[in-house]
């Protein structure tokens, strides 16, 4: 079942605020375990050498997944298409939910197309001025290809209007739900679709967070994500 129970509100304060889903199996319905938070880090390396001090915020996660916590963008490059993102339970199993990404691209598109989906959760904000600047980024999830090709995952930002994620991230193209896992992003792993140059400041503004899925070339995919958890390393 979901817990519900540990949610911080980001308000004059600027902590992070998120709905913190514990690690569920998909397969089956489990007791959910609340996350905490990390607390400080200690002495650790930053990802360009030398040592900083780095804390580590509450973890944003999810392994639920319901529709009122995340709003989905689509955005094409080179192409038309569709793409949409809900809520799901495997197997019809009460604890067992997540979320499935459907995209399609339209025939004549041309094999350089690409369409994401971009899913960014409603309820979580941060403030690097206020909160603290943000070192790098650790981000893993499950996921699952249920039809047709190859889609890309990776975790994604959304800061002035504009979304940020890696670019092309990784593919997902097991039949079982197979965990994956980026370490230490910086700003300059994160990118807009449309550009390579274009990247999120970590160091002011506003920040939301959540995942892109990404398909490239014509035709459709549909595929799974569960155990979404992304942890801001920060000064």
């Amino acid at each position: 079942m979901r817990q519900s129970g540990l949610r911080l509100l980001l308000i004059l304060a600027c902590v992070v605020s998120a709905q913190c889903g514990g690690t569920s199996d998909p397969t089956s319905p489990s007791t959910q375990v609340s996350s905490t938070p990390g607390g400080t880090g200690g002495d650790g390396g930053s990802p360009g050498g030398g040592s900083e001090t780095v804390r580590v915020t509450l973890p944003i996660s999810d392994s639920f997944f319901d529709d009122g916590d995340w709003d989905d963008v689509v955005q094409a490059s080179g192409g038309t298409g569709t793409g949409s993102g809900g809520h799901l339970t495997f197997n019809g199993q009460t604890g067992a939910g997540y979320r499935q990404v459907n995209i399609h691209i339209n025939t004549g598109s041309g094999s350089g197309a690409q369409l994401a989906v971009f899913a960014i959760r409603r309820d979580v904000v941060y403030f690097p001025t206020t909160d603290g600047a943000i070192l790098y980024v650790d981000y893993s999830e499950s996921s699952i290809k249920q039809a047709g090709g190859v889609q890309y995952s990776a975790p994604a930002i959304r800061q002035n209007g504009k979304l940020y994620a890696v670019i092309p991230g990784f593919t997902t193209p097991e039949s079982s739900w197979t965990d994956h896992s980026l370490a230490h992003l910086t700003a300059s792993d994160f990118r807009t679709i449309a550009s390579a140059t274009d990247h999120p400041d970590f160091q002011t503004g506003r920040l939301e967070f959540g995942f892109m899925r990404l398909q490239v070339g014509e035709g459709d995919t549909k595929g799974g994500i569960d155990n979404f958890r992304l942890v801001l390393n920060r000064k």
